[in-house]
């Protein structure tokens, strides 16, 4: 995991994104691999917070599985927990309640920013 030490926004723009959320409940992750393509690219940026340390409702979330760490959908349907990957590519799977004691959530994806870069030579 890329880390980045700060991104400032002035304070209108941050009231807009983030809703006032203290900046320390936020956590801003590079996101590696294409997973959550075409919703997340690999390289994006997304804004985490960590104060959502449980599941609070579907949508996407940065959480732990055993010995991973995972960025993706969350909803919640009778009897399981579906982890959905955005990219068709990858196949979901579930958290029961024989394996929820394998899991952790660290926190609920706020925004993605894309990191797109030009190179101009």
């Amino acid at each position: 995991i890329d880390v980045i030490h700060a991104i400032e926004y002035n304070k209108d723009k941050a009231l807009a994104m983030f809703g006032g959320r203290p900046a320390a409940e936020l956590k801003v992750i590079n996101v590696r691999g294409d997973s959550m393509a075409p919703t997340i690219e690999p390289g994006d940026l997304i804004f985490v917070d960590i104060s959502i340390n449980q599941f609070d409702g579907d949508g996407i979330y940065v959480f732990g599985f055993d010995d991973k760490i995972y960025v993706k959908r969350l909803q919640m349907i009778p009897d399981k927990l579906l982890v959905i990957s955005d990219n068709t590519n990858y196949r979901e799977w579930s958290i029961t309640k024989d394996n929820e004691c394998r899991f952790g959530v660290f926190g609920k994806v706020l925004i993605s920013q894309t990191q797109s870069l030009k190179r101009h030579n």
